[in-house]
């Protein structure tokens, strides 16, 4: 059961079970694929030991759908459990066709300068923020290695544009478009609603979302 993000004396805090924290890694590692990144090395994750004070915490907590068991999974179960781990294809590159990557590296320019000069700037531009976004990924997933996570400012602002990629890219798989689309995909809040890859896609698109929102939450409480 992950725990919300806390705004404490010490830093921002929040408690995630070992197997959310290993679908969160792959979907970091996912995203850096798209971008033509490289995950760090992957370290075997620590063993779930909330600190003391998260044991006795109350607020918001939500459970992340977890890999159904072998014996039960249907062919729809395994194939979302093998796009988790394989969003992106193996081989690194950068596809700007891709929808997803679009989203994640939009065009600089619109309106009639949509078709001129923006691949131009995308040249000159795109591989400092790519670097960035790289190098959030890269933060974020070291960031993992422990269930009980306490973050400083700098490493919780990097954390959270780590998750905003991910939403972007799912947003995408998802094609959310417009608010009807939202509606939809937030609809699907509990892992008996999931019935094919789609909906399934969607709870780790909502789960996401909700770490992100109270990581922005504590992260503004401080500043207010």
């Amino acid at each position: 059961m992950a725990l919300a993000f806390k705004s404490t004396l010490r830093g921002y805090s929040a408690f995630l079970e070992k197997p959310e924290r290993q679908i969160l890694r792959s979907l970091f590692s996912d995203v850096l694929t798209l971008l033509g990144g490289v995950s760090p090395v992957d370290h075997q994750l620590d063993d779930d030991k909330p600190r003391f004070r998260d044991r006795f915490r109350t607020g918001e907590s939500v459970h992340l759908p977890q890999a159904p068991e072998a014996a039960g999974a249907s062919s729809t179960d395994d194939a979302f459990w093998d796009l988790v781990g394989t969003l992106t294809d193996d081989v690194v590159h950068l596809n700007l066709e891709d929808p997803a990557v679009k989203r994640l590296l939009p065009d600089a320019r619109s309106g009639d300068d949509a078709h001129h000069g923006s691949e131009q700037f995308r040249q000159l531009a795109q591989d400092d923020i790519r670097q960035e976004k790289i190098a959030d990924l890269q933060r974020a997933y070291a960031l993992l290695q422990s269930g009980s996570l306490m973050l400083n400012r700098a490493e919780a602002e990097s954390f959270s544009r780590a998750l905003n990629q991910v939403r972007l890219v799912l947003s995408s798989r998802l094609k959310i478009v417009d608010e009807q689309d939202a509606e939809r995909v937030h609809a699907i809040g509990s892992v008996d609603q999931a019935t094919d890859v789609e909906s399934y896609m969607a709870l780790l698109y909502n789960f996401v979302s909700w770490l992100q929102e109270t990581l922005m939450q504590a992260l503004i409480g401080d500043i207010s």
